[in-house]
């Protein structure tokens, strides 16, 4: 999301203009970093002026009144967020007298915003307003405005889905997954961002993709075979090659694992047959195991394992409880 969108989405978010999944959004946002929620309180600040009187002299008292007390220390700011909140309070001037005319329009008339969901289980193949066709993969979820194809071609995504990009050269499109914004003219490439997961990744599949990474103050430009693997726990990017299949084949039911940990295997089948997998003794979680299945049952997949690794499993509801079977103890 650009600065300036967000900061409008601030300022709807003090009107109590904002839709529920644009509250988690600007949850998740103030969460990330502490000069975030400095940038958020320096804009509460100048909100609050503002509900005084609608006039630019609060206004340019509210924002005198910030940036005195940033020079004069009185906020427990460290050097390096100085700056952003200086901006912050620069770019708010502007946007006050927008805040004046959210404040005067009624909420039934805020831009309205589509969203499409997937249950677990479910993999969802959609075409949006613009002609870009979307597979939408289990437990995830796409947000976009009413104006999209019109006037923006902006996508919120939680979760994974592949994008098949209709081309419009004077209108980008933008997917926002998290901390990751990637922009494209008309592509095709894969985006995981699942919440409570420690990595997210931009998969190219033709064309050209442009990924920003706000936290490293960069953008990677991807060539075809190439992904970006973002760890959110060190805040690191990267660019490597990745396994076509492996990362796409999801959309047609199709699983590829070569040499994957067992980890790896049961997150992904609890997400494409709505399953909740356990071990009965953790080091399972790092046996590796090779092999492809196209859109085959659970069971058989199960078995596969079982046989792989000497390994038994029980199925009770939708919880599958792995354990070492004798062949495998008296080893």
């Amino acid at each position: 999301m650009e600065q300036k969108e967000l900061y409008l989405l601030i300022t709807r978010h003090f009107n109590e203009q904002t839709l529920p999944w644009e509250e988690d959004f600007l949850a998740e946002w103030l969460e990330n970093a502490e000069e975030n929620r400095l940038t958020y309180q320096a804009l509460q600040e100048i909100w609050q002026a503002s509900q005084q009187r609608h006039d630019e002299v609060v206004v340019a008292t509210a924002l005198q009144d910030v940036k005195q007390r940033i020079h004069s220390r009185r906020l427990t700011i460290v050097r390096r967020y100085r700056l952003q909140i200086t901006a912050a309070a620069a770019i708010a001037g502007v946007i006050i007298s927008s805040v004046v005319l959210l404040r005067q329009t009624p909420h039934k008339n805020s831009l309205a915003y589509i969203e499409k969901k997937t249950l677990p289980g479910q993999v969802l193949k959609d075409t949006m307003p613009d002609g870009t066709i979307v597979h939408l993969a289990p437990k995830s979820s796409i947000r976009y405005t009413s104006e999209f194809g019109k006037n923006d071609r902006n996508v919120i995504l939680e979760g994974q889905a592949f994008f098949d990009v209709t081309k419009n050269a004077h209108q980008p499109f933008t997917v926002q997954a998290g901390e990751l914004s990637v922009q494209v003219l008309g592509t095709r490439f894969n985006v995981t961002h699942y919440k409570g997961v420690d990595s997210a990744a931009v998969s190219l599949v033709d064309g050209k993709v442009q990924v920003s990474v706000p936290v490293q103050k960069r953008s990677f430009e991807l060539k075809p075979g190439q992904e970006l693997y973002y760890d959110k726990k060190d805040q690191l990017a990267y660019t490597r090659a990745y396994d076509l299949e492996s990362v796409t084949g999801w959309t047609s039911r199709l699983l590829i694992f070569r040499n994957e940990p067992l980890s790896v295997v049961a997150h992904k089948l609890e997400q494409l047959y709505d399953v909740e997998i356990s071990f009965a003794d953790p080091a399972m979680k790092s046996y590796k195991l090779f092999a492809k299945f196209n859109d085959k049952p659970l069971g058989y997949i199960l078995d596969v394992i079982k046989a792989t690794d000497n390994l038994d499993y029980t199925i009770s509801g939708k919880q599958i409880h792995f354990t070492t079977n004798n062949a495998y103890q008296s080893r």
